[in-house]
């Protein structure tokens, strides 16, 4: 009797506890349903919000908060810093039983982890899709929305499917750019952008791009030479606030003498979503969606 007793409990700790991937691609065990979750990474808060999960207690409120979020606006939520400086503090206070942290957190995942389990949920940029679907599933089997998961990814598969098919059609190239403070730099399909590329079907022009996480800065006369079909620009200085507005910046004698400038194939980014919220399910809707209007 002994044997099934354990089997008995064996499986209730499995019902008990979730295995989920970190952004390291290691496993992680995880207790199931946590009641209060303090979320650092704003495209896990938008995963949350819509798959209906009402266990966030706090996420960072500094800064400009994107309007997806606008829920969390609710003093109900804790603000515990911004994605930059966590205070710690509040995280303490709120007692969590569960921090989820993101890229811009990681150097700091043992503080994290003395006040409560830590796991980093970051959506890696040059595998997309991959590592969104297992975000998303994951969540979805921690806090029991499989079902509502599933028909997430399915909505999104089937929207990247189309645009990358009007994509290969086209034979489509692009240069995905960042703008900050008065200098530009281009990013590779290795990139946090890499689902222009990985997903979207977009040909890099330039194969040689440095694959650093702020890309590799290049002057305006870059673009006579690489002649992307679209320019993608992510405006950093749109969400920081600092530095003249990318769209300005664009406009100049050499900028005007391309073709994707004649085109009117500059493109200027939702930057909020694509430089603080990738990853989300609302927030990847949008990134293709953006996308796709400027394909048709």
């Amino acid at each position: 009797g002994s044997q099934n007793q354990q089997t008995q409990q064996e499986q209730s700790a499995e019902q008990t506890t979730v295995q989920i991937t970190d952004a390291n691609g290691e496993k992680a065990e995880l207790k199931k349903n946590p009641k209060r979750v303090v979320v650092f990474d704003y495209g896990v808060a938008d995963i949350l919000k819509n798959l209906g999960v009402d266990a966030v207690v706090g996420l960072p409120k500094n800064g400009k908060m994107p309007e997806i979020l606008s829920n969390y606006s609710d003093d109900k939520y804790t603000n515990v810093g911004s994605l930059k400086e966590t205070d710690f503090e509040a995280v303490e206070s709120l007692n969590p039983d569960l921090i989820i942290i993101g890229g811009r957190q990681a150097e700091d995942i043992d503080s994290f982890k003395e006040i409560a389990p830590t796991v980093n949920l970051a959506v890696d940029g040059q595998d997309y899709m991959n590592s969104f679907k297992t975000v998303v599933t994951d969540l979805g089997n921690l806090f029991d929305k499989q079902d509502e998961a599933k028909k997430a990814i399915d909505e999104i598969e089937a929207k990247i499917a189309k645009v990358n098919k009007t994509v290969a059609e086209k034979g489509l190239t692009a240069s995905v750019v960042m703008a900050n403070e008065g200098s530009i730099s281009t990013f590779s399909a290795k990139s946090r952008y890499g689902l222009i590329y990985n997903g979207l079907g977009f040909t890099e022009v330039d194969k040689n791009i440095d694959d650093s996480t702020h890309g590799q800065q290049v002057s305006f006369e870059y673009f006579l030479e690489n002649k992307s079909d679209y320019v993608f620009v992510v405006d950093r200085g749109a969400v920081t606030g600092k530095g003249e507005a990318a769209s300005k910046l664009f406009d100049n004698e050499v900028m005007n003498k391309t073709e994707v400038a004649k085109n009117g194939n500059i493109v200027y980014l939702n930057s909020v979503i694509w430089y603080t919220m990738t990853g989300g399910i609302e927030s990847t809707n949008q990134m293709i969606d953006e996308i796709a209007d400027d394909v048709k």
